[in-house]
C-alpha cells in the first residue's frame, strides 16, 4: 500500500487536481488564473493526485548534477572531510598518491581513521576496487526511489527525445532526468546528497533502508549492513536521524510516496537521533549554495 496521508503536520496533504488553465514553464509550474496561484505539478508519481508548491528555481541552484557535485565539494564539505556512514576520514585532492596510483586529484578515503574494511578489495577481473578508497556523491533517498515510477524511467524508448544519435536510448534513469524538470531538480537536490565510501555507495544501490537481525558486518568497524536478499540497507544509529529527516523532506518537498513501513520507521528515526550541529550548520551552508534547504531541519535547530 502506498501511503498517501500526512507524515507530520509539517507535510503537504494530498487533493484532487482541479482542472485549470495555462501552460507549464520549464519547471512543470505555472500561474494558476483560476485559483490565482503559482504552482508546480507533481510529476513525480502519476498515481498521487497532488500538486507540490515548489518555489520558483533559484538562480545559484545547481545547473548538472556534476555541478550538484562541485557544489556540494566547494559550499558545504570543505572543511568537513568525513564520509556519511563510516564516519572515515577523507580527502579531496590525494596530493600526497596515498593510494600509490599516480593521481593526486582525485578523492581519498584513510580506512584506517574509522576501521573500514573492504567487502570487495578485489573486482571480478582481478583488479583493484577503485571504488573502495573514493568518495562518491550518495543520493541519500535514491534517486530510484524518488522517479522509478516514472513513465521515461520505465519506458524511454518510447521517447523519441531519450534517443541518442547512435540509435540507443538513455538510460531510464538519464531519460527522465533529461525529460522531467521535477525529477531533476529532485535529483540534483544538495539536501540529499552527502559524500560516502564507493563502495558502499555501490552496495546499497537502490535499496531501501531497514533494519537488518542478526546483520553481518562486511565492512569492518564501520556500522553499515546491506541485505542482498531482501534489498536493504541498515545504517548506523548516529545517522538515522539525518537520513529520516531528509525523506520527509523529500516528501514534503516532491511529494515522494512511501510505504508504511518505511514511514513508521523514519518517524522513529527522527524522535530517536535529534538534530546536531553538523547537521545544523550543513542546512545553512546549503541554504546559502542552492537557495533553500530542509526546512524541517531549519525549524529543529532554531528551537
Amino acid at each position: 500500500m502506498i501511503y498517501k496521508s500526512v507524515l507530520f503536520t509539517l507535510l503537504l496533504a494530498t487533493f484532487s487536481v482541479q482542472s485549470h488553465s495555462g501552460g507549464t514553464n520549464a519547471e512543470g509550474c505555472h500561474t494558476d488564473k483560476i485559483n490565482n496561484d503559482y504552482h508546480c505539478h507533481n510529476e513525480l508519481n502519476d498515481s498521487v493526485t497532488t500538486r507540490i508548491q515548489l518555489p520558483p528555481l533559484p538562480e545559484n541552484y545547481a545547473t548538472s548534477f556534476s555541478n550538484a557535485k562541485s557544489k556540494a565539494e566547494r559550499d558545504i564539505y570543505y572543511d568537513y572531510n568525513t564520509t556519511f556512514y563510516c564516519q572515515c576520514d577523507f580527502v579531496f585532492d590525494d596530493i600526497n598518491d596515498a593510494d600509490n596510483d599516480g593521481n593526486t586529484h582525485e578523492t581519498m578515503v584513510d580506512d584506517l581513521s574509522c576501521g573500514y574494511t573492504p567487502r570487495n578489495p578485489i573486482t571480478s577481473s582481478g583488479k583493484p576496487n577503485a571504488r573502495v578508497s573514493r568518495i562518491e556523491w550518495e543520493h541519500i533517498m535514491p534517486a530510484y526511489i524518488i522517479g522509478g515510477e516514472l513513465d521515461q524511467w520505465k519506458n524511454q524508448e518510447t521517447y523519441s527525445e531519450c534517443q541518442k544519435p547512435n540509435g540507443k536510448y538513455l538510460t531510464g534513469r538519464d531519460c527522465a532526468y533529461e525529460t522531467v524538470p521535477t525529477f531533476r531538480r529532485a535529483h540534483d537536490d544538495l539536501v540529499n546528497l552527502a559524500p560516502a565510501v564507493g563502495e558502499l555507495n555501490a552496495d546499497r544501490s537502490n535499496f531501501q533502508f531497514s533494519t537488518i537481525t542478526g546483520e553481518t558486518r562486511n565492512y569492518g568497524q564501520c556500522d553499515f549492513e546491506v541485505d542482498f536478499n531482501s534489498d536493504t540497507a541498515e545504517p548506523a544509529e548516529k545517522v538515522r536521524g539525518d537520513i529520516a529527516r531528509v525523506y520527509l523532506y523529500m516528501v514534503q518537498m516532491y511529494g515522494v510516496s512511501l510505504d508504511d513501513d518505511v514511514t513508521q520507521m523514519i518517524q522513529e528515526w527522527n524522535e530517536s537521533d535529534p538534530v546536531d550541529e553538523w547537521e545544523c550548520k550543513r542546512n545553512v551552508r546549503i541554504k546559502k549554495s542552492q537557495g533553500y534547504s530542509n526546512s524541517i531541519v531549519a525549524k529543529l535547530c532554531s528551537e
